[in-house]
């Protein structure tokens, strides 16, 4: 019950002070409501926890999903994108002629124009380790991503790129990601590795050798991915890279500014071809990769589905919220009549709902935070996804909360007009 006892008179009435009385200039009686009963405001706060815990798993994933589309342009260098008016994505990007290559290489801007290829691929598994019990049966089919770049022109920027140049000069040799799922056939059962090195799968229909392993990432479109030297990538494709890429990667002159010369460049193409907008596109490479974050978030069923799951989060979150204090509105309304009788107004009394609801705001988001972060961190231990914290959540989730909690609070003290002190005689 609510607690009006001797000594709320006169700490609201005469202003005594107490060590409560210091610390909230008045009883705080929002406070002892919710606390009254310690069991129920355990189960409130892990309500309105959970439903905080669902926001938060829900942002990270999405997060995630941006993180992961990126994970392959975050390795490539270059400035400027140049791509297919046609490209769908970094998986299925079309092609662009060549030549435009060589008219924006000429520019005083540019030092060079480097050529990338990459595209699904069909993979057959190799012949798998007997002890792998579970693993798929032999010759299984998946889709890879397959990616190639000309060996005297790499354009993947990692640590260990130049130790495995000379192993793929062989066409019929590849680079497996270590970020390769365990259905693609590793030795191990688990994830390929020096131990696969040998080992030969059948990629685009012809048998290619794994001589050996890099790290960059597969990205969403596949689970898989393997890296070759362009012959072995025209090898498996009907593409002549000698003649189109799949991406053309502007290196510019130190200093120059992207975006200043990604506009220079398209004007100058234009007067070139007036054609030209319609057979090749420049984005930065910051612009190129914004773009690719925003098509898989907003464009995509998997972008959309955690998106689909915040809105829900926060209406669990708030109905949750809304049935807790209506429950207590609802069984302390001879109290909250007994507070309009000794003269406080309707929106003071309003204002303890409202507090309460603010206090299980906080409560739930420290508890929903802290066990988010485990989460996150068991997330990219179990399953590699990059799933992390960021300060930007870490405030939206507040606000969510804060609305959350107002929004349902503010309709839980519809019930507290009932509360007529007449009722009480």
């Amino acid at each position: 019950m609510i607690c009006v006892n001797s000594t709320f008179q006169p700490l609201f009435l005469q202003g005594e002070l107490s060590l409560l009385g210091l610390v909230f200039r008045r009883t705080p009686v929002s406070w002892l409501n919710l606390f009254s009963q310690p069991t129920r405001a355990a189960v409130s706060m892990g309500g309105v926890s959970f439903a905080l815990l669902l926001i938060f798993m829900q942002l990270g994933f999405r997060g995630a999903v941006g993180n992961t589309a990126t994970i392959v342009y975050a390795t490539l260098s270059g400035d400027i994108v140049m791509r297919s008016p046609d490209y769908v994505h970094l998986y299925e990007p079309r092609t662009i002629d060549r030549a435009w290559m060589q008219i924006i290489a000429s520019h005083p801007q540019v030092e060079g124009v480097d050529p990338f290829f990459i595209l699904l691929q069909r993979w057959q598994n190799p012949i798998r380790s007997k002890s792998c019990e579970n693993a798929p049966p032999d010759g299984s089919f998946r889709t890879v991503g397959m990616m190639a770049m000309e060996l005297d022109r790499p354009v993947i920027r990692i640590p260990e790129m130049e130790t495995l140049l000379d192993k793929i000069k062989d066409p019929d040799a590849m680079l497996v990601d270590l970020a390769t799922r365990a259905e693609y056939g590793p030795q191990n059962c688990k994830k390929f590795s020096d131990e696969d090195i040998g080992q030969v799968a059948e990629l685009g229909g012809k048998a290619t050798r794994i001589v050996g392993v890099f790290s960059v990432g597969t990205g969403l479109a596949t689970n898989g991915a393997v890296l070759l030297s362009d012959v072995g990538f025209s090898k498996r494709t009907m593409v002549d890279t000698r003649r189109r890429a799949s991406l053309g990667l502007v290196r510019l002159v130190p200093g120059a500014d992207p975006l200043k010369v990604k506009e220079e460049l398209l004007t100058w193409l234009k007067d070139t071809d007036s054609h030209a907008d319609q057979a090749v596109q420049l984005l930065t490479m910051n612009e190129q990769k914004e773009w690719e974050r925003a098509r898989w978030l907003n464009e995509t069923p998997i972008g959309m589905i955690f998106t689909m799951g915040v809105l829900i989060s926060f209406i669990i979150g708030a109905a949750i919220v809304y049935m807790i204090l209506a429950v207590d509105v609802a069984a302390r309304l001879p109290e909250f009549a007994t507070l309009k009788a000794m003269g406080y107004s309707e929106w003071f009394v309003a204002g303890i709902v409202l507090q309460q609801a603010w206090i299980l705001a906080v409560a739930g988001y420290v508890i929903a935070g802290s066990t988010a972060l485990a989460l996150y961190r068991i997330t990219v231990m179990a399953s590699g996804i990059p799933t992390f914290m960021t300060v930007e959540r870490m405030i939206f989730v507040a606000v969510l909360a804060f609305v959350m909690c107002t929004m349902s609070g503010l309709l839980a003290i519809r019930n507290l007009w009932k509360a007529d002190p007449a009722s009480l005689f």
